[in-house]
């Protein structure tokens, strides 16, 4: 990370963060105030947003890594409630013959799902470049560092999982310094402690996005316990 952008990313996290102050004082009523004034929280909140936009994309673009240009052919897409996934073929030393692979996002790397080799290779693309060079999906764990410390903002970043046949939307939220994951239909939140367990839904739900927690089925209130109910684990 050069210095350059970790001045920008500070000097962003700090604007954030007044904004967020900002946005508190101005949820507390102002009783000595005489003239109506625009409605200061729509205007913050849209801000709030476009920062979160920039950070994310500016990330996104910074830390994923390209595939250098070798002469392989790399095919990446991302299936529905699936990982995502690669096909790549590798010219062979002979000249003639091609390693074709196909890889599989595990949320921390590529597992390789099938190999061999093939011969009489055509390739079809447009003379214009259309689409993006393939890039890997931010891991697991990069997305859990853009999400912590979002939760005492009013609208907190969450990790969310795809619905299935069989599951329902999973949301991950970094409460505190605890994370806890809860399904749409389900009755609590559970704590998660070993992220090989949000491998697993990976696989089975696909790469999870960083969505804000209201564009969710869920609230704050599904993830705290409640004083009537100590509805928690």
């Amino acid at each position: 990370m050069t210095d350059s952008y970790q001045r920008a990313l500070a000097t962003l996290r700090d604007l954030d963060a007044r904004i967020h102050r900002q946005l508190e004082a101005a949820a507390t009523p102002d009783e000595t105030a005489t003239t109506p004034a625009a409605d200061p929280l729509a205007t913050l909140r849209r801000a709030r947003s476009q920062i979160d936009a920039a950070l994310f994309a500016h990330h996104h673009r910074t830390a994923d890594r390209t595939r250098p240009s070798t002469g392989s052919c790399v095919l990446q897409w991302d299936p529905p409630q699936t990982p995502p996934r690669r096909l790549v073929l590798d010219p062979g030393s002979d000249g003639d013959s091609w390693t074709r692979r196909e890889l599989e996002w595990t949320g921390d790397g590529w597992r390789v799902c099938s190999r061999d080799t093939v011969a009489d290779v055509a390739i079809s693309a447009p003379a214009e470049p259309r689409y993006p060079d393939p890039v890997d999906p931010p891991s697991i764990d990069t997305l859990l560092d853009w999400i912590r410390g979002s939760w005492t903002n009013p609208d907190p970043a969450v990790l969310v999982f795809a619905a299935t046949a069989t599951t329902e939307q999973g949301v991950l939220a970094a409460v505190d310094d605890e994370l806890r994951y809860r399904e749409a239909d389900s009755h609590r939140w559970f704590t998660v402690t070993d992220t090989e367990e949000l491998y697993h839904h990976c696989q089975q739900q696909g790469q999870p996005t960083v969505q804000p927690l209201s564009e969710t089925a869920l609230t704050r209130q599904h993830f705290t316990p409640s004083p009537l109910t100590n509805d928690s684990e």
